[in-house]
């Protein structure tokens, strides 16, 4: 199985998700499964954007080299299984320019059409924020892969 993760920026919620589910499958030894992210505004300037995920990662020891941002395109289908967006804007921007349909995370992971949000920079818990969201990706990647497995 081959999944794709999607997000605006291909830099915080795919990303994550991308190296949180790799780590998953490198504990678990699973090598049926391939995993990426990619971004609906990959080439976006991200140059104000925190970097403190890939931080929080690597003190989880979830290993985050090879990361590189990608953007979504129509060839994305051909290479992956599964599309997984993290808000109805993934959702509806590939249902708009490609005419398909795609998954949100919470979707996968309990039925919920809920988004996967992300806390503001400015925020005075962004820190917090954003270590609670790894533990989140983190914590969810087994249901998630058993979920989609149950699936196919």
């Amino acid at each position: 199985m081959n999944i794709l993760f999607v997000c605006t920026d291909n830099y915080t919620r795919s990303v994550i998700a991308e190296f949180c589910m790799k780590s998953y499958l490198k504990e678990t030894n699973n090598t049926s499964v391939n995993v990426a992210s990619a971004g609906i505004r990959a080439t976006s300037d991200i140059s104000k954007y925190s970097n403190v995920h890939f931080g929080i990662m690597n003190e989880m020891k979830i290993n985050t080299t090879g990361f590189k941002r990608t953007q979504f395109n129509e060839s994305c289908f051909e290479q992956y299984d599964v599309v997984i967006g993290m808000s109805e804007l993934h959702k509806e921007y590939v249902k708009h320019n490609f005419n398909r349909d795609i998954l949100l995370f919470n979707e996968v992971l309990n039925g919920q059409t809920s988004p996967v949000n992300i806390g503001h920079p400015d925020s005075p818990n962004f820190l917090d924020d954003m270590k609670q969201l790894v533990i989140f990706f983190h914590k969810a990647m087994p249901i998630v892969l058993r979920n989609l497995s149950s699936q196919s």
